[in-house]
């Protein structure tokens, strides 16, 4: 097969996604008319084949119309790419999105039997968007530019960006699905002012239809944030991508921003026909835009950097590690101790939320946070393959040992965290859901970067580090109340000097890697002493506090005044004299802290 023109199926295929768009722009009309019923049987319509087109009729029947002639150009695609030799994985999608139509027609089938139950209708919407992406990447792979694409972008750069474009689709696909929820709720209009809601920053969260509206404003300004990131990165690295790929980043921006004014115009019209309409297929040609632009980054790029000799060097020095570890590798991969501190600290944060032992939800958190939390240590590591190679304490992680190859890390981290965040929103409560992606996001693409940039990292990690329990309480309860924040800042406080000490350890080989620590900005230690006893400090005040909000009793008081004495009097002994062993004694207090904290707090 020749690369040199778009081959007739390949114009076929875009001709499928042009197609798609406008099956979506007519299914948004038939949501805004509110006609779904006005066709109340199925697959005939009044037992007829072809109905009067009047009123809803026109809109509802109309769709089906246009959904038979995209599943027919579907069913046409997929023997086309069999029967003409197309690529393996064209021919796999072709075959995947005739399924995908199959589903859709039949979900859209029960949504008017059934009378539109809200989960077959939200259902209904979703898988739209995924039959979308999936023409997408059909006509994507049929692109000659694009299965020629050569790798130019290797190494660190290769996989921030990777990842990055991953993250920038998990966010749409999520305000998608908020969307779909919002609209088959009824709650468009729930809240009716914009930029304000209900006349405040934050309404008062008094029904679901207002949290679910609200959530969508909210996931508005985090996807604006996340593609715009997204967008800039791709700019600074347009030397080492395809024009193509830029161009599409470029485009995306300006749907993401052209998103935001046409649900600005929906509320402001009261949900008129035209704006809410496009409003729906605008989130679409968002989705694909980043979608594409994603793809192109995984096409032009690598893990693998170009290896010069010190590299060669490393790679010889961990050539003669033992290889028969494979258990031990994923633990390690997957970082399993600090996963239980955070399964651990949910669990109980879940139980003191819900006020009595529920063995079911334990189980669903503790499923949830270990997947989170599994998926964001992969995606860690990931992004710091190469500064492992150059730390002594790191070098044969499983990565930069070569037993894990990083294609292999990225599926699992993106995969578990993806499914952690979906388990925990949809069996636990949404909002458990949505801080459990912000717990990934904040650990993997802010606070790993910024390791790099600014001694502020550990501030910024801190708080993923702490949200575990956050999740686990609004995981019992629904909301963000006093007990649940006092239990985030004591993890959060908690931390800090632990992290100071570690920070002291391992300084020359932060330094080594380039790590912008406190130890390595002033080597004295100095700056790190006096955080790390403040930070103790902080912590005494807040450690006192669960009682104030119906957790714990007088034996939690003494436990917790006790031990944050013994963390402060650890903290000012090595703050005072700055050595190795009173940074491993303090390191060695704050791993006994918290266990025996959350200890008392479960006797209590």
């Amino acid at each position: 097969m020749s690369y040199s023109k778009v081959s007739p199926f390949g114009i076929f295929a875009r001709v499928v996604v042009v197609a798609t768009v406008l099956l979506i722009f007519i299914g948004a009309l038939v949501t805004t008319k509110g006609a779904g019923l006005a066709v109340p049987d199925w697959p005939l319509s009044f037992g007829k084949v072809m109905p009067e087109m009047v009123g809803g009729v026109l809109y509802e029947h109309g769709h089906r119309m246009v959904a038979s002639g995209v599943g027919f150009l579907v069913l046409v695609m997929a023997f086309w790419a069999q029967l003409s030799g197309q690529h393996q994985t064209v021919r796999r999608l072709s075959w995947l999105a005739l399924a995908l139509v199959i589903v859709q027609g039949l979900l859209g089938g029960l949504t008017v039997l059934l009378r539109l139950p809200r989960p077959v209708s939200i259902a209904h919407g979703c898988t739209a968007q995924i039959f979308f992406l999936t023409t997408v990447a059909v006509a994507l792979f049929s692109s000659p530019r694009f299965l020629t694409a050569q790798t130019t972008l290797r190494g660190e750069r290769g996989t921030a960006l990777r990842l990055m474009g991953f993250l920038a689709v998990g966010v749409v696909l999520t305000q998608l699905l908020i969307a779909a929820t919002m609209r088959h709720m009824g709650a468009g209009l729930v809240i009716g002012d914009f930029p304000l809601s209900l006349g405040r920053i934050v309404p008062p969260f008094d029904s679901a239809e207002v949290v679910v509206n609200y959530t969508h404003r909210v996931m508005a300004l985090i996807v604006f944030g996340v593609l715009s990131a997204f967008a800039v990165r791709v700019h600074r690295e347009r030397a080492s991508l395809p024009a193509v790929a830029v161009r599409f980043a470029y485009a995306m921006v300006f749907f993401v921003c052209l998103q935001i004014c046409l649900g600005a115009l929906t509320v402001w019209t009261a949900r008129s026909l035209i704006p809410t309409s496009w409003h729906v297929v605008n989130g679409a040609l968002v989705l694909a835009t980043t979608f594409t632009t994603w793809m192109w980054v995984m096409r032009a790029s690598s893990h693998h950097a170009m290896l010069g000799q010190p590299d060669l060097e490393m790679v010889r020095a961990v050539a003669d590690q033992p290889r028969g570890m494979a258990m031990r590798d994923w633990t390690d991969l997957f970082k399993a101790k600090l996963v239980l501190m955070s399964v651990i600290t949910a669990a109980l944060s879940f139980w003191a939320g819900r006020g009595y032992f529920d063995f079911w939800g334990l189980f669903h958190v503790t499923v949830g946070v270990c997947l989170i939390g599994s998926g964001a240590g992969a995606l860690n590591q990931l992004l710091e393959i190469e500064s492992d190679r150059l730390m002594t304490r790191t070098r044969n992680r499983p990565i930069p040992g070569g037993r894990i190859a990083p294609g292999v890390a990225e599926f699992w981290g993106c995969a578990l965290a993806t499914l952690g965040t979906l388990y925990l929103g949809l069996v636990m409560h949404p909002l458990a859901g949505l801080l459990a992606a912000l717990a990934v996001i904040l650990y993997a693409f802010v606070y790993t970067p910024l390791k790099k940039i600014s001694s502020y990292n550990t501030l910024i990690g801190a708080i993923p580090g702490a949200l575990p329990v956050l999740v686990g309480w609004t995981a019992a309860t629904g909301g963000l109340e006093a007990g649940g924040w006092v239990l985030f800042f004591i993890l959060f406080f908690w931390q800090l000097p632990h992290f100071m000490a570690i920070a002291w350890l391992c300084k020359d080989d932060y330094a080594r890697a380039g790590m912008v620590m406190a130890t390595v900005k002033d080597p004295s230690g100095q700056t790190a002493a006096v955080q790390a006893v403040a930070y103790c400090l902080a912590l005494l005040p807040v450690s006192l506090a669960p009682p104030l909000c119906g957790i714990g009793g007088p034996l939690y008081i003494l436990v917790a005044l006790t031990l944050g004495l013994v963390y402060l009097y650890a903290g000012m002994s090595w703050g005072f004299s700055r050595s190795t062993s009173g940074a491993r004694k303090l390191l060695l207090t704050s791993v006994a802290y918290l266990p025996l904290l959350f200890g008392a707090l479960v006797l209590c």
